[in-house]
């Protein structure tokens, strides 16, 4: 077992990462066989992946920012066999840009599980799912608002609490105050209700994707649109994401 010298808690900076685990210098997933670990970096400061802590588990998210993430690809596999490849696996945390929060050593505590998340272009696609969990479990400070007592609690206020971190961070950004976002309570109110409203009146229209190129709306399907782009044909697109970012435009 790989001892890193590091104390639960204690903030470090990327450069030490990669000393004291021989590890490479980006990526939320880093594999050393050097040190026979594998260093797993949960980011909320990005706004890519969508970790969640529920009922003391972290469902932390696989590697792959587009398209459909393949659980038997790089070290997602090496994650999904943790507990069998004796690789040593340790969790960081980012909650202000450039300081990692060490979280100890960690265990898959069940089997992986896909989900439903828009990729870096706004595309839905399937992510690879890995519940995991400190050993022993420790109380190493978190965004509250990522924090979930159960599942239950997790479906009733958990859908938009990306939105919700990132406009808190740009509201204290604004204000100039100093400090982490997880020493105060959360202030944002929740949003309750399970769907977006999206105007059926966009069927029909054209748009142009800074990706795709040029397309047109041909269905409304939950919280996503269905676009028949000219050159690449139908791609399920996450409405509000798209919006947000302007990866989509009306022409």
């Amino acid at each position: 077992m790989f001892d890193p010298g590091l104390n639960i808690g204690q903030v470090v900076e990327n450069a030490d990462i990669i000393e004291i685990f021989k590890c490479g210098n980006s990526g939320g997933m880093r594999r050393s066989k050097k040190t026979n670990t594998l260093v797993l970096i949960s980011d909320y400061t990005k706004g890519i992946y969508h970790d969640k802590w529920i009922g003391g588990v972290l469902h932390y998210t696989g590697m792959g920012k587009k398209g459909d993430q393949d659980i038997q690809w790089a070290q997602n596999q090496t994650l999904a066999d943790n507990g069998r490849n004796g690789v040593d696996v340790h969790l960081f945390e980012v909650i202000d840009p450039t300081e990692y929060i060490y979280c100890g050593r960690i265990e898959l505590v069940s089997a992986p599980y896909t989900d439903t998340q828009p990729d870096e272009d706004g595309m839905d696609r399937e992510v690879c799912i890995f519940p995991i969990r400190p050993v022993p479990d420790n109380d190493v400070i978190k965004p509250p608002m990522y924090v979930f007592e159960n599942r239950e609690d997790y479906l009733k206020r958990g859908k938009n609490v990306d939105a919700e971190y990132l406009k808190a961070k740009k509201d204290k950004k604004r204000r100039g105050t100093s400090g982490t976002l997880v020493t105060r309570a959360v202030e944002l109110k929740v949003e309750t209700k399970k769907k977006i409203e999206i105007p059926s009146d966009i069927v029909g229209k054209k748009v142009s994707h800074r990706k795709y190129g040029v397309g047109t709306i041909s269905k409304i399907r939950g919280n996503s649109v269905i676009v028949d782009f000219d050159e690449v044909g139908l791609k399920k697109l996450d409405y509000e994401t798209c919006v947000k970012k302007k990866f989509l435009e009306f022409t």
